[in-house]
């Protein structure tokens, strides 16, 4: 007969020991409640598959789903069982990023998903104060394009053109954007190696990068990247 082994980790890992379920809870901390929205965080799982994870995060205790109702959708919020995770996954990432990460890979690269984890990162507060609509043109492996519809304090993310008037458009390398949102590099590394550049009034192209906060990881991965490259601090 199978025991369980009668121990708290053990029971944390039935409840985070797969590849998707940590993803999930990692969406609804960053703000998706709507199971599309979830399912734009985490492109590479099935609907089927998630739709899975939900019901299982709700069975557990971690996850309420309330009904949609005409003229308003379902949406999906973590309980205070699943709120006590935050820290629990955000230290995952914090270790993985000091200890198991690197540079993105072509099968890593995923443009939509660049512009999506975008709009996720952004400050409310930095935000312009005016309406803003920006094209981002993401070129090489997994390249996509999209427009962020920017009406302080939220951002629309769009992936087909909604005929929108565009005031400032970013063209860069999507494995060198993935980088910047991780925190691996600043974003005018981006610009003085060629890897972006910004198209649009100069206030608008300086101010963009301070839209958005790419610095959860970022001394976790500059920590690991002295680790692995330590003839950097001698040179």
């Amino acid at each position: 007969m199978n025991r369980r082994d009668y121990c708290p980790i053990a029971a944390s890992v039935e409840v985070l020991g797969d590849r998707w379920t940590p993803l999930v809870v990692r969406e609804l901390m960053v703000g998706a409640t709507g199971f599309n929205e979830i399912h734009r965080g985490i492109p590479r799982a099935s609907r089927t598959l998630l739709a899975q994870r939900l019901r299982e995060l709700q069975r557990r205790g971690l996850v309420e789903h309330e009904a949609s109702r005409p003229g308003r959708p379902g949406s999906y919020t973590l309980t205070a069982a699943g709120q006590a995770l935050t820290p629990v996954v955000w230290a995952m990432g914090a270790w993985a990023a000091e200890w198991m990460f690197g540079d993105p890979n072509d099968e890593d690269c995923d443009g939509l998903t660049v512009i999506w984890r975008t709009h996720q990162l952004a400050v409310p507060a930095k935000l312009p104060v005016t309406r803003t609509v920006v094209h981002l043109v993401l070129t090489g492996a997994a390249g996509a394009q999209g427009w962020l519809d920017i009406q302080r304090p939220s951002i629309t993310v769009c992936k087909d053109d909604q005929g929108l008037a565009v005031d400032l458009a970013l063209e860069a390398d999507t494995a060198q954007m993935h980088r910047w949102l991780v925190g691996l590099v600043p974003f005018r590394d981006l610009i003085a190696h060629g890897d972006a550049r910004l198209l649009g009034p100069t206030a608008l192209a300086k101010a963009f990068p301070t839209w958005f906060d790419t610095t959860l990881f970022s001394r976790n991965l500059q920590r690991g990247e002295r680790r692995r490259h330590p003839e950097v601090l001698t040179a």
